[in-house]
């Protein structure tokens, strides 16, 4: 009996310790995304260190519901289409210093997806300061061998940047 339940211990105690991490809100799933777009970004430039455009499997459109103002949230709204058949496709979301995260309900993993399949998702943001900023959206398609990335930057503009990226200052 104490054999078992030493061994018991010796095998599911690890295991409960690693699982636990996600249950404490450690969910390295889209730090994971994040890191592995931007290395597959870095091989998607030519010798002179720009980016090269790639054909993505997947369109992704974007709309802005309300006009940006310091400390009030606001809704991303995300249209994804497939454009054909996706064994996988990850995102992850990422903001740029002076803009808050408030939430998303996009995924970090999808699986299985047909051609011309519409996903709809949101993400909340808020403005910190008067400034420009950007909510990365990165995105990941994987089908067989073949892995493509891309970065799309969606700006948020508060104040006299959303009219002018370097406003005068203000008497």
């Amino acid at each position: 009996m104490k054999i078992t339940t030493k061994t018991l211990l010796g095998v599911v105690l690890p295991l409960f310790m690693l699982s636990g991490c996600s249950w404490f809100g450690l969910n390295d799933d889209e730090t994971n995304v994040i890191e592995l777009a931007n290395n597959m970004l870095k091989e998607q430039q030519n010798e002179h260190g720009e980016q090269i455009r790639v054909d993505m499997p997947v369109r992704i459109n974007y709309s802005i519901t309300r006009k940006a103002q310091i400390d009030k949230r606001m809704q991303i709204e995300f249209e994804i289409i497939t454009e054909k058949a996706l064994p996988i496709l990850r995102f992850a979301l990422k903001t740029t210093e002076g803009l808050e995260l408030d939430g998303h309900n996009i995924s970090p993993l999808y699986e299985s997806l047909t051609a011309r399949q519409v996903i709809k998702t949101e993400a909340s943001v808020i403005p910190l300061v008067e400034d420009k900023f950007y909510l990365e959206l990165y995105v990941i398609s994987e089908i067989g061998e073949e892995k493509l990335a891309q970065l799309i930057r969606v700006p948020v503009a508060v104040g006299d940047y959303s009219l002018n990226n370097d406003p005068p200052a203000r008497e």
